[in-house]
């Protein structure tokens, strides 16, 4: 056991330091043609981390993303969890707290921060997802003004700044997730996004491409990820407003895959979605789809 975690942790480590040295996200390695794997946000019936590791391995998955209903365990119990499942932990949550308004609440959340980025690299993970804000503007300055606000880009640019240390020591990099306007007045978009990564070094952080959010938001996904696609590092997929799961309405990401395709890209494409039916048949039918269409792009 402690072999196989060692070797899993060793694989792991080395792609991570591969990434943090090269210039446009993941990229497949010279030769090989773009490579990507398969996991799983939600939706789920079961709550146990096993049970749904189990779920996702006999399905054909082959990671899990985990959120905080999970990140107060020890690292230990989790690896005794998924043990002998095959399942990778894709990414975990971030602080989602970089830009609460109180200075003692940012210093909390880039310091929590910090803990995930050991916690991600122990659990051969090779990514934090950050959402920056949720909901609307809480600086009363600058509440009433049109978005992007400048105050909150300079605190986020800020704080990568602090983590970058902690992003070169660890190997594992924060995902910045712009959000539908739904569910924040902040980064909505990919080029935002983008923007505050090159602000703040270009190597601290990628982007977390999310095709709901970019359904609902950009324009055009095709030309958005065209444009920005060279600093996605992860992907997230459901279908439309309902953002169900992939298939079910269905949703072509052929276009999207087809750039992604061609930019190189080599990582996680994961669900992360409401069930139009039974969850774990949801599952089934989205692996057999988001494989397909890959295969197609």
């Amino acid at each position: 056991m402690h072999r196989i975690q060692r070797r899993v942790f060793l694989t792991h480590t080395a792609l991570a330091a591969a990434m943090v040295a090269a210039p446009r996200g993941i990229l497949a390695a010279e030769g090989t043609g773009p490579s990507v794997r398969f996991g799983v946000r939600g939706p789920f019936k079961a709550s146990g981390l096993r049970e749904r590791a189990l779920l996702l391995q006999r399905l054909g998955y082959e990671g899990i993303e985990l959120g905080p209903e999970f990140l107060d365990r020890p690292v230990e119990a989790i690896q005794s969890d998924l043990q002998g499942t095959g399942i990778a932990v894709t990414a975990i949550v971030g602080s989602i707290q970089l830009l609460d308004p109180d200075p003692a609440a940012r210093a909390r959340a880039v310091e929590l921060d910090r803990k995930r980025l050991d916690m991600a690299r122990a659990l051969g993970a090779m990514w934090v997802i950050e959402v920056p804000t949720f909901g609307a503007c809480r600086f009363s300055e600058t509440a009433g003004a049109p978005t992007p606000h400048a105050v909150e880009d300079k605190l986020l640019i800020d704080a990568l700044k602090q983590l970058a240390p902690d992003v070169e020591r660890t190997g594992v990099r924060i995902l910045l997730e712009p959000l539908t306007k739904k569910e924040t007045h902040f980064m909505n978009l990919q080029e935002h996004g983008a923007r505050i990564i090159e602000e703040s070094g270009g190597q601290c952080a990628r982007l977390l491409s999310d095709f709901y959010h970019m359904q609902m938001d950009e324009k055009d996904v095709v030309e958005t990820l065209t444009r920005y696609g060279k600093y996605t590092g992860y992907v997230h997929l459901a279908d439309g407003v309902k953002r169900t799961e992939p298939g079910s309405l269905p949703y072509d990401y052929r276009p999207g895959f087809k750039v992604l395709k061609q930019l190189g890209f080599s990582g996680w494409i994961n669900v992360e979605a409401n069930a139009s039916m039974d969850a774990d048949t949801a599952l089934e039918n989205a692996i057999k789809y988001i494989k397909r269409q890959w295969q197609e792009a």
